[in-house]
Order: structure tokens, then sequence, then C-alpha cells
């Protein structure tokens, strides 16, 4: 019998008999790739939504991620380091009193100790308000005399009372007291 193609005739004009006025026959083909189907939009079950208050105060649970940790890390670190920092200004202004108060009991120490006297003698009266005075154990002084002095009882050879309340750049005794 004959030796043609098994099933019917040969196919010589090339394709599928609709295909008879395209050659080659593989013309849709070339116009349309293939195009895989659209992913899902979520996988599981279809979850139901709550309604009410119980779902408006729920949370969702978050899981942070690297950079989420090491930002939290860094802020951890921040309020310590602020934390520190109030605790010592804290310890700061409790400590403030004491020292106000150390200075307040100086002050009044000084007070009552009183400001360091000599006996000296009256030399020469320059004018109303000064005078050179020489003390028992040192050189001759050119000094102020206080306000509250009565000076009608100053005269040369008596002697006085003074003290060494002096500005840093004044030398020797710097008042005098009958």
């Amino acid at each position: 019998m004959g030796q043609g193609t098994p099933g019917g005739m040969g196919k010589q004009g090339g394709g599928a008999p609709g295909d008879r006025n395209k050659p080659g026959g593989d013309g849709d083909k070339k116009d349309h790739k293939f195009e895989p189907p659209a992913a899902p939009s979520r996988v599981g079950r279809k979850q139901r939504r709550q309604k009410g208050p119980e779902a408006a105060a729920r949370l969702p649970h978050v899981a942070p991620l690297s950079k989420c940790r090491l930002r939290l890390l860094k802020l951890e670190r921040v309020k310590d380091y602020l934390l520190m920092e109030e605790e010592f200004v804290a310890v700061q202004e409790r400590l403030r009193p004491t020292e106000e108060k150390t200075e307040e009991d100086r002050s009044k120490v000084d007070d009552l100790r009183g400001t360091p006297m000599s006996v000296g003698s009256l030399e020469e009266i320059i004018d109303e308000s000064h005078a050179i005075v020489s003390s028992s154990v040192g050189p001759e002084y050119y000094v102020g005399i206080l306000s509250f002095v009565d000076k009608d009882q100053l005269e040369p050879g008596c002697s006085i009372l003074m003290h060494n309340k002096a500005p840093p750049n004044a030398h020797g005794i710097q008042s005098l007291n009958a």
C-alpha cells in the first residue's frame, strides 16, 4: 500500500484546514506571547473583619526590622544619657543650698572674728580724710581716716587703732580709728 503519512493525506499545504490563507500557519503565535496568570493578592483563607470598639482598639502585630532595632538601641542610649544628666542636675540642685549655707556660715564666722587690728601712733594729719601713721613694728603709711572717727580728738603722737582692710592694689594700713 502506499507509503504516505499515517492517518490520511499528507500535509503539503502546511497547516490546519483553517490556516490556508497564512503561509506557515503560525502567525497567531508570534502576535500573542505567553503571559503567566496574575498572582493572587493574598494567600490563605479569607479573614473576616471584626466590627465594633474591640477591632478599633486592637493594634496589628509589627515585627521590627534591623534598621528599626538599631534606631531603637540608639534612642535608648540617648534616653539613658539624658536620665544621667537629669540625675546629675538634681544632685547639683540639692548641693547648691548646702554651698550657699556654708558660704553664709563662713561670712558669720568672719564677722565674729572681726578684722585684724593693730595699735599704732599718729605721726601727722595731712588733710580732713588722710594721715600718716606708724605701726609699732613697721614703717610709716599714708592712710585714709574713717568717716566715723572724731577728728577733734586726733593730734600727732596719740595712739590709734588701725585695721588692714585694704584693696588689692593698696599697701599698708588703710584706715584710722581714734
